[in-house]
């Protein structure tokens, strides 16, 4: 499997995702913080599929709201522009770097469902 960063998101993410799970913090606890970005900046709302990408991802991958500190942390990374997808796309690499094989999988699939989503809705708008 060959995964790679897209373009728009910035390499520092994954590395910083690899640091905090290399510390024991789980891709559950950080996936804490990107589905309150997501719900408080309200960045996937009108697309049509957001809220199914994110029940499906849910279902198979809980979150872990027990590491407050990481969920403050990824939500404050808004500030820097980053997005609901830059995060997702970040933690999917750190995920496969560190051997969450499955979650890796499963993160690239939201992430790729969000990004066609965020396409046909943009289309669909205009």
């Amino acid at each position: 499997m060959n995964m790679k960063l897209d373009n728009q998101t910035p390499a520092y993410l994954a590395s910083l995702f690899i640091s905090l799970m290399k510390e024991q913090v789980t891709p559950n606890q950080i996936m804490a913080g990107i589905v309150h970005l997501a719900t408080a900046n309200h960045e996937l709302d009108g697309m049509i599929v957001s809220v199914d990408c994110f029940r499906f991802l849910l279902a198979t991958m809980p979150m872990d709201t027990s590491a407050s500190g990481v969920t403050s942390f990824v939500i404050s990374l808004s500030k820097e522009g980053v997005t609901t997808l830059m995060l997702l796309d970040a933690l999917s690499i750190a995920c496969y770097v560190c051997g969450w094989l499955d979650a890796a999988n499963q993160i690239r699939l939201t992430y790729k469902r969000l990004q066609a989503d965020a396409v046909i809705s943009q289309m669909l708008g205009n």
